[in-house]
C-alpha cells in the first residue's frame, strides 16, 4: 500500500489525538508510522489501512506515543542549555570579558556599603519579576500563533515558557541559599563568601540578559536552523 495525502492527514490527527500536540513531533511520528505502515501492508496485503496504523501504534507499547514527546522534550531542553552555554561563552571573550570583570569588581566593592544587601536583593527580585513577565507575556503569544497557524512547536515552548519559567526558579532558589537573611549578616560575610556572593551576583545579571534579551531576538533563527519547515510554514 503506498499512503495517499488523506492517510498522511488521517495519521496527523490520530497524534493529536493521542495527545502530541507539537507539529514537530507529530511529523516525526507521522514520518514513522507511515514507512511502518506502508512495510505492514507489503508483508499482509488484506489488512486495511486503520488495521496497519494501530499494528504500528501498538509497538510503541502501553504509554503510547507519550515516551517519544518525553524523550524529545529532553532533547530540546539540553539544546536550550547549550544555547544558553553558547552565549555565556561570549561574556568571556573580548571585549564582553572587560564588561564581565568590571561588574564582578563592581559588585564585590558595592558589598562595603551598608545598602549592599538591598541593591544585591533588589537585583535578584527584578530579574525573577521580570522573568515572571515574560513568562506570562510568551504564554499569551504563543496561544496567538497557535490561533493563526494551527501549529506548535516544541522548541517555541521550551525557549518561550519552560526555559523562562526554570529559569525564574533556579534565580530564587539561588537566592534563597546564598544571600544572607539580612543586612548585618551580610555585612559580617568573609572574604571567600563576599566573593562567591559577587560571582553569583554577576552571574545572575549575565544569565538574566541572556534569558531575557539576547535568546528572545535570536527566537527565529534558532527556530529557523532547529526546524527548516519553520519559516516555510510562516509564509502558508
Amino acid at each position: 500500500m503506498k499512503l495517499t495525502q488523506n492517510h498522511i492527514q488521517e495519521l496527523y490527527n490520530f497524534t493529536r489525538k493521542h495527545y502530541v500536540e507539537y507539529y514537530d513531533v507529530q511529523t516525526e511520528l507521522v514520518d514513522h508510522l507511515a514507512n511502518d505502515i506502508e512495510s505492514i501492508c507489503a508483508e499482509n496485503s488484506n489488512l486495511t489501512f486503520e488495521q496497519a496504523r494501530d499494528i504500528s501504534f501498538k509497538k510503541f507499547g502501553i504509554f503510547g506515543f507519550m515516551t517519544v514527546v518525553e524523550q524529545k522534550e529532553s532533547q530540546m531542553t539540553k539544546k536550550y542549555l547549550k544555547t544558553i552555554l553558547k552565549f555565556a561563552k561570549e561574556w568571556f571573550q573580548l571585549p564582553k570579558i572587560v564588561l564581565t570583570l568590571s561588574l564582578l569588581f563592581g559588585f564585590y566593592q558595592l558589598q562595603k556599603l551598608p545598602s549592599a544587601y538591598y541593591v544585591y536583593a533588589s537585583v535578584f527580585g527584578v530579574v525573577i519579576i521580570l522573568e515572571i513577565i515574560t513568562l506570562i507575556r510568551n504564554s499569551r503569544k504563543l496561544k496567538k500563533n497557535f490561533k493563526e497557524t494551527g501549529k506548535k512547536w516544541m522548541f517555541q515552548k521550551i525557549i518561550s515558557i519552560n526555559g523562562i519559567g526554570n529559569s525564574a526558579l533556579v534565580l530564587f532558589y539561588l537566592y534563597d541559599f546564598f544571600l544572607p537573611d539580612s543586612t548585618k549578616d551580610f555585612l559580617l560575610m568573609g572574604d571567600f563568601r563576599k566573593a562567591l556572593s559577587a560571582i553569583l551576583i554577576t552571574f545572575l545579571v549575565i544569565f538574566g540578559y541572556i534569558t531575557l534579551v539576547v535568546i528572545p531576538q535570536k527566537a527565529e533563527e534558532l527556530l529557523e536552523e532547529t526546524y527548516p519547515e519553520y519559516k516555510l510554514s510562516k509564509t502558508l
